[in-house]
């Protein structure tokens, strides 16, 4: 995965997070504790990205000629995992959320 998507994936699901927020502060209080957990999954996941990119600068070219690449393929794998379940966590509460809103 290239730096470029991942940045873009990055920003659109703190965009998604960010907006959630809003909503649950707005007046989603029943969701509270599922965004809570979410926002530890964020936590952990930002954390180990910045790990994951230090050591990637690092050490990038030693450990591709070392392991053939699999630990590149493990991480991009554990990464794209992380992400969807931040993915599809985010898109539960945005929709109980919509679906809870008087407005829509």
């Amino acid at each position: 995965m290239g730096e470029e998507a991942l940045d873009k994936i990055y920003d659109d699901l703190k965009q998604m997070r960010d907006e959630v927020k809003l909503k649950l502060h707005l007046g989603g209080m029943g969701v509270r504790d599922e965004v809570e957990k979410l926002d530890l999954e964020w936590e952990n996941w930002t954390h180990q990205l910045s790990r994951q990119l230090k050591a990637e600068g690092e050490d990038l070219e030693a450990r591709i000629r070392e392991a053939g690449g699999e630990d590149l393929k493990k991480a991009e794998i554990a990464t794209n995992l992380a992400i969807a379940k931040l993915k599809s966590g985010l898109q539960g509460v945005a929709d109980k959320l919509k679906d809870s809103d008087p407005e829509t």
